[in-house]
Parts: C-alpha cells; structure tokens; sequence
C-alpha cells in the first residue's frame, strides 16, 4: 500500500459564527480545508476512501442536527508519499473566510516536506 496526501476543501456550508464577541467585524466562514495521510492501493481509491471518511467525520461531528449542509468537496492536492515516517495531521479542519485565505492555507498545506526523513513527495493528477 501507498501513502497518499490528499488536500480536500469544502464549500456551500451554512457555518454561523455570528456569536462571537465582535460581530460587526465577523467575517463568515464559508469553507474549509482538510488534509491527511491515506493509505490506498491507488490515487483514485485513496481519493475515495479520503471523500467518504471526510463526509462521515462531517456528518457526526458537526452536521448531526443537519444545519450545516453537506459540502461540496474539491480535491485541491494529492501526492504521494515515500519515506520512512508519514506525518500524521495535527488538525481534522482548517476553516476559511475568503478565497485569498483560502489560498494562504493551501500554500501551507501542499508545500513538500523539508524533513530528511521523507524522501519525496510525487504530486499526482487524477479525473474527477
């Protein structure tokens, strides 16, 4: 099995983040973004297995009352993933109020690894 890095975002979610303290300066969420480690035998079924697990992990945390939405998934990044050690997320969700941030948290996200012990990391294309 290969490991591959898969950087989804969603969007179209109905996210209220009107109760914070300073509400005339609140932007809305719009989106998020979520990045992992999936082991696959192929770019297509990890690109699978990453959609469903992020879907079931959507519904049970935060859509359980069903306010949310269901977010319109885009696969943003996939890479394969070679080396001794594979780094393991340190967040499920990375949330974004407007594309420029969005973008900002995609360049953080897809840059290669600078570690010795990853020795590369193979950007892959695949139909959706």
């Amino acid at each position: 099995m290969t490991y591959y890095k898969v950087v989804l975002s969603g969007e179209d979610i109905f996210f209220e983040n009107a109760s914070r303290i300073d509400n005339d300066n609140a932007e809305p969420v719009i989106g998020f973004i979520s990045c992992k480690p999936i082991s696959a035998e192929t770019p297509a079924l990890a690109l699978a297995i990453a959609k469903r697990d992020l879907l079931v992990h959507w519904n049970h945390s935060f859509n359980f009352d069903r306010k949310m939405g269901m977010p319109t998934l885009t696969l943003e990044y996939m890479g394969e993933m070679r080396g001794w050690l594979k780094p393991k997320s340190s967040q499920d969700y990375y949330w974004f109020t407007n594309e420029e941030h969005k973008q900002t948290l995609l360049a953080q996200l897809t840059q290669l690894p600078r570690q010795r012990l990853w020795r590369k990391e193979t950007p892959i294309t695949i139909d959706t």
